[in-house]
């Protein structure tokens, strides 16, 4: 977190990630005892909940880019406990606020007296990558908590506790510890290779996958022995967002073939 000229650093960067990740959403940012943050929340938004949104403003205006759905990036500022909206950014310019309010002065600072929600500043360590909007998960987290404008609490998370998992890292070391440990001869004699999907639904503290269903299955046998084989996975990713264990759900294809070695079902991993 640094000052405002950090912004068009960031912003860069920004850029060049929405080339390989176009659906991850450029944030708004918030300017707070001197520095600006970036926030996982836009507080535009609901101002449309009661007043027309200006679509035809932001198409003109604003970014058309995927990872900016809502056309304009929102600079706010709190000060005194009460947030106002700097400046909208468009693509290659400000968009003009008269343009957005029909209802106020737009010649100084708007207060954001319509907004009574809360305003989340993600900052530290990125942990997982989301591909959609602002899911991704960072080791810390700074909430807002507004009421009509007014700051009413800041709240702070600590996601630090989160590790990643060396089979969520390499899909290759997933995949042959999956085929290495699946008992291949139950496939049914007619088939050459058959697919099962599971579904991870939980896991331990510890990083222990202790809950799975069947997203996608192919007969009894092959069902119950994919869920065996995932639950036997000796690590998974153990993430904490808000502060609390997080639970991503992962679908997992067990594949069985034919001519593949045999390992029995029940030996000990």
């Amino acid at each position: 977190m640094k000052k405002l000229t950090y912004i068009l650093v960031l912003f860069s960067l920004i850029s060049v990630n929405q080339k390989a990740h176009g659906t991850a959403q450029i944030p708004d940012f918030l300017i707070y005892k001197g520095d600006t943050l970036s926030i996982f929340t836009n507080p535009l938004e609901s101002y449309f909940d009661k007043k027309p949104r200006p679509d035809k403003v932001f198409q003109r205006y604003g970014y058309n880019s995927t990872a900016c759905w809502r056309g304009y990036i929102g600079y706010w500022e709190l000060s005194n406990d009460s947030l106002f909206l700097v400046e909208l950014q468009g693509d290659s310019t400000k968009i003009d606020l008269s343009l957005i309010f029909k209802d106020r002065e737009t010649n100084k600072k708007i207060h954001a007296d319509w907004y009574s929600s809360s305003l989340l500043n993600p900052y530290g360590k990125l942990i997982h990558y989301e591909h959609m909007g602002y899911g991704s998960i960072y080791e810390y987290e700074m909430k807002f908590e507004f009421t009509k404008g007014i700051l009413t609490d800041i709240v702070h998370f600590d996601n630090s506790k989160s590790r990643k998992s060396k089979f969520t890292q390499d899909n290759k070391l997933l995949r042959d510890y999956i085929l290495d440990n699946t008992n291949h001869s139950l496939i049914p004699d007619s088939v050459k290779m058959a697919r099962v999907f599971v579904q991870i639904i939980s896991v331990t503290s510890e990083g222990k996958i202790d809950s799975v269903i069947i997203a996608r299955g192919f007969n009894k046998d092959l069902d119950e022995e994919a869920k065996r084989v995932v639950k036997s996975i000796p690590d998974w990713d153990v993430l904490y967002k808000h502060g609390e264990p997080y639970n991503l759900l992962w679908n997992i294809p067990v594949v069985f073939k034919r001519n593949k070695k045999v390992r029995p079902a029940n030996k000990p991993q």
